[in-house]
């Protein structure tokens, strides 16, 4: 009876439009006062406040903040030129370098909507002039976009991590396996389509200019190269890698490529304090209700149930839950919200904690695409300016093809677990 009553008055506020903290937080207060078990107010507070009260994650507002200084700078553009060079002349190029850019930048970022407003207003036009139709330009920058919550630094892959007690290091990695495996088929069918179409191609580039522009996105390529190095070769922890990202962004946005004016880090620090702080009472709401819901014992109820069901089941059911999940509310809150509740029911069935991960995080990718509430169809609308139901229709193939490669993640484990395995992380 609580937890029914906790669920139904949670959708009741959901369908409302209230703000998600609330509707996490006000049933929990709710089901707790009138149910119990009796337990002193501060309690819950405490349970509300540890859930932030954590180091490592400050790596979550770094990150944040470091993506939004380069949604604003030039470090989009020079990585499309780049790869435009690079892929331009074979069939299909231009499209291969704007899913390569988004793949780059979501290294850079790891916002999964920062790469539609930071390359999508540069490439779309280019994809127009060179014969792709509007829909499939649209679908493929929204798509791609969202490389950036399976590619590190995943803000998504860290609250996961957060979330589970799972090593962020061993997360990133398996998330960067499932992201080269959503880049490649999101590759292929732009070739598929180009060569379909009888799309022509860019004229190739001799050695020259694909170097110039190598050396013009000489320091937005040293952006990975400092995550991963630094966090890979033992320099320092994900959080001292965002904190070396934001000032890397500062220095290449406003003394380097010389984007943006040193007065105006201030304006963007503000804007990224309203996310962070949502973002972080979003995650202080999540660990009261957590508490909450391990008092009823509902993760072990959930676990003891699909425990007896084959794995294939429950991988299944998991992808469900997260997919209509990313289709209806943000990603944060889905990771937030969800993942304690399914993440001892997978245990329970042999899943690897770093395999969970990236399954989950790429439906909720998916679903950043989905009707009816995908965040980048919105993000897209205003973006294009194109109206809901023609970015529906450009986005169906696309999701097409992210569930094709969502099989592949989900069932064949091993395709996330090598990268782990081979830095030498323990499964």
């Amino acid at each position: 009876m609580p937890t029914a009553l906790f669920i139904a008055v949670a959708l009741l506020l959901l369908v409302s439009a209230t703000p998600i903290f609330v509707a996490v937080l006000a049933p929990t207060i709710l089901v707790l006062e009138v149910f119990g078990p009796p337990i002193p107010a501060m309690i819950l507070a405490q349970r509300a406040v540890e859930g932030i009260n954590k180091f490592s994650l400050l790596a979550i507002p770094l990150f944040l903040f470091a993506a939004e200084i380069i949604s604003r700078g030039q470090i989009g553009t020079r990585l499309l030129a780049m790869m435009e060079s690079l892929v331009g002349h074979v069939s299909g190029g231009l499209a291969i370098a704007t899913v390569l850019a988004c793949a780059l930048f979501g290294a850079i970022s790891g916002i999964g909507a920062a790469a539609v407003v930071s390359i999508g207003p540069i490439v779309y036009p280019s994809l127009l002039r060179q014969g792709y139709s509007r829909g499939f330009s649209v679908g493929l920058i929204l798509s791609a976009s969202t490389l950036a919550m399976l590619i590190p630094p995943s803000v998504a892959m860290i609250l996961y991590s957060l979330q589970t007690n799972t090593s962020v290091g061993a997360v990133f990695l398996a998330g960067l396996a499932a992201g080269l495996i959503f880049t490649a088929a999101l590759a292929a069918y732009a070739y598929v389509y180009a060569r379909w179409r009888g799309i022509g191609r860019l004229p190739r580039q001799p050695l020259g200019a694909r170097l110039k522009s190598a050396r013009r996105a000489f320091w937005a390529i040293g952006f990975p190269v400092i995550i991963f190095g630094g966090i890979y070769g033992g320099v320092f922890t994900p959080t001292e890698a965002a904190a070396s990202a934001c000032v890397y962004a500062m220095v290449v946005e406003t003394l380097i490529y010389r984007q943006l004016k040193v007065r105006e880090l201030f304006h963007v620090a503000n804007e990224s304090a309203v996310t962070i702080a949502t973002l972080l009472i979003l995650i202080a709401a999540g660990s009261a209700m957590t508490y909450y819901l391990t008092l009823q014992g509902v993760p072990q109820a959930l676990a003891g149930i699909l425990g007896g069901s084959e794995r294939v089941v429950v991988l299944l059911l998991i992808n469900v839950i997260f997919l209509i999940a990313g289709m209806i509310v943000d990603p944060n809150s889905a990771i937030i919200v969800l993942s304690p509740l399914v993440f001892p029911a997978a245990m329970a069935i042999g899943v690897e904690p770093i395999h969970l991960g990236a399954v989950i995080v790429m439906n909720i990718a998916i679903g950043m695409i989905t009707p009816p509430f995908g965040l980048n169809i919105f993000i897209g609308m205003a973006t294009f300016r194109v109206g809901y139901g023609e970015i529906v229709r450009s986005v169906l193939p696309f999701i097409a093809i992210a569930l094709m490669a969502l099989v592949l993640v989900t069932y064949a484990a091993r395709l996330t677990q090598w990268l782990p395995l081979v830095a030498g992380y323990r499964l």
